[in-house]
C-alpha cells in the first residue's frame, strides 16, 4: 500500500529542506536504513534514510527543489503498484509518455508554455521563486533545459504537467521561442531594482538560517565586547616543539587547537561566564562544548568539539581536523553541529587584525581571534620583539557581567602565555 514520504526534521531550527540529490530513481526498491536522498537543511547536508522497505513509486520534489517540513517529497509502496492520478513509477515510461506529446514547431508561440490550465492548489513546497510556486521539472525536461542553457526558474508553477510541472513539451516550446528570460525577483520597497547584468541568486537553506539567526542575535541579544592582546611567543614555541615530535605520526597541532583548549579550561574556571540565558533563566553548563567556525565556499558552519575541557590538545587537534574536513564536504551529522556552549571564530589566517563576532544563541559568548604578528614590546625594561595576537570576546550581558567576561578573557590569556598549563 502506497504512502507518502515526507520532508523529515533534520535540524532543531529546520522549517524547510532542499533535495540536494536523490540517490534512488522512480521504480527502485529500497530496504530499511537505505539512504534515499541527501537533503540540505539550514545547517548541513543530511542523509534521508528509509524507515521501511519498499519501492519508489513517485518522486514529488526533485533535485534542487525545496519543501516545507512534513510536506510530501515522494511516494513509496509495493513494486508495480499504481499511484492514483499519476503515471506508472517508471522513468522510461514517463519519458516515453512525454515523447507522445504533440510536436512543437517554431510557429507555436512561447507563451503557450506560460498559460497552462489552472493548476490545483500548490503543495506546501517552495524553491523560493518570485512567484512563490514550487519549481517542478520532469527528469527529461530538466536535462533538455540544462543542455540548452535555459533557466527554468521563471517557469515555477507554470508548466503544462500536473500541478504546474514543467515537462518535455514545455521546454521544446521554450527552445523554439529562443529560451526563457531569467526570473528576477522584485526588489523590496525602497530598494533599487537589480541593474542590468546583475545576477540574483536565492539563498541556500544554510545562508537563510545564518542571516535569520544573526539578525535575531544582534536585535535581541545585548552584546558587549572585551578586547585584549595575548603574547603568543611561548605558545608558538610549544606548538613547534609538539609538531616536531608528532611529525613521524602525521599529527599536527594548530594555533587554534591551543586556543580551543585554553577557552575550554577557562570556561570551567568561570561558570558565571559559561551559562546561557534561556527563557528568563540561567543554564549553567557542565562541560565546555566549543564550536569552531568553519568558512565554506558559500556560507559558514560551526561544528562542535564536545566536552573539549576533557580532551588533550592532540585529541582536540584530531577531532577539529576531522570536523572541518567533513564540514567542507557537507558530511557532518546533525549531532556534530548542535549543543555548543561557546564558539571560537579565528580569522587570523586571513590577515585580519581584529574583529567583533556575533553571538550564536543560546551560547552567551564567542571569541574573535585575529592574526598573530611580530611587534616590539617592552619587557623587563627592554624593547623586544614578541608574537602578539589580538582577541575580542563578545558576551551576552543577560548571562554574564562585564567583570565576568573580563575574568574569562584574563584566564584565556594566562593559559596561552603559560602554554605548558594546557598540557596538564
Amino acid at each position: 500500500m502506497s504512502e507518502e514520504l515526507v520532508m523529515p526534521r533534520l535540524s532543531d531550527t529546520m522549517e524547510e529542506g532542499t533535495i540536494g540529490r536523490w540517490l534512488v530513481r522512480e521504480g527502485d526498491s529500497f530496504s530499511e536504513g537505505d539512504v534515499l536522498a541527501e537533503i540540505e537543511t539550514d545547517k548541513a547536508t543530511m542523509e534521508f534514510q528509509a524507515y521501511d522497505a519498499g519501492t519508489v513509486l513517485r518522486i514529488l520534489v526533485g533535485d534542487g527543489e525545496s519543501a516545507a517540513l512534513g510536506a510530501p517529497i515522494a511516494i513509496g509502496g509495493d513494486q508495480g503498484e499504481q499511484v492514483d492520478g499519476a503515471a506508472p513509477a517508471d522513468p522510461v515510461a514517463e519519458e516515453a509518455a512525454e515523447d507522445e506529446a504533440p510536436p512543437v514547431t517554431s510557429e507555436q508561440p512561447v507563451e503557450a508554455a506560460a498559460a497552462p490550465p489552472a493548476p490545483p492548489a500548490p503543495r506546501p513546497a517552495s524553491n523560493g521563486s518570485a512567484t512563490g510556486a514550487a519549481l517542478r521539472v520532469s527528469p527529461i525536461a530538466r536535462r533538455m533545459a540544462d543542455d540548452a542553457g535555459i533557466d527554468l526558474s521563471g517557469m515555477a508553477g507554470r508548466g503544462s504537467g500536473p500541478e504546474g510541472r514543467i515537462v518535455k513539451a514545455d521546454v521544446e516550446r521554450l527552445i523554439a521561442g529562443g529560451g526563457a528570460p531569467k526570473a528576477s525577483p522584485a526588489a523590496p520597497a525602497g530598494q533599487p531594482e537589480p541593474a542590468q547584468g546583475d545576477e540574483v541568486r536565492e539563498l541556500t537553506p544554510m545562508l537563510k538560517a545564518v542571516a535569520a539567526r544573526m539578525a535575531q542575535s544582534k536585535a535581541t541579544v545585548p552584546h558587549f565586547y572585551v578586547e585584549s592582546e595575548i603574547d603568543m611567543t611561548r605558545a608558538l614555541e610549544l606548538r613547534a616543539e609538539l609538531n616536531g615530535g608528532l611529525a613521524a605520526s602525521g599529527g599536527k597541532i594548530s594555533v587554534n587547537d591551543l586556543i580551543v583548549r585554553a577557552c575550554a579550561l577557562a570556561l570551567l574556571e568561570h561558570p558565571q561566564a559559561h551559562r546561557s540565558f534561556v527563557d528568563g533563566r540561567h543554564v549553567y553548563h557542565a562541560h565546555a562544548n566549543v564550536g569552531i567556525a568553519v568558512a565554506l565556499d558559500d556560507g559558514l558552519i560551526v561544528p562542535v568539539v564536545v566536552s573539549a575541557d576533557t580532551k588533550s590538545v592532540r585529541e582536540i587537534s584530531s577531532e577539529t581536523r576531522d570536523l572541518a574536513g567533513r564540514a567542507r564536504e557537507g558530511n557532518l551529522k546533525q549531532r556534530e553541529i548542535e549543543g555548543g556552549t561557546f564558539t571560537v571564530s579565528n580569522m587570523g589566517m586571513f590577515d585580519v587584525a581584529n574583529f567583533e563576532a556575533i553571538i550564536n544563541p543560546p551560547e552567551s559568548a564567542i571569541l574573535a581571534v585575529g592574526a598573530t604578528v611580530p611587534r616590539p614590546v617592552v619587557a623587563d625594561g627592554d624593547i623586544t620583539i614578541r608574537q602578539i595576537m589580538r582577541v575580542t570576546l563578545s558576551c551576552d550581558h543577560r548571562a554574564c557581567s562585564g567583570a565576568d567576561g573580563a575574568k574569562l578573557l584574563q584566564t584565556v590569556k594566562r593559559l596561552l602565555q603559560s602554554p605548558s598549563l594546557l598540557l596538564v
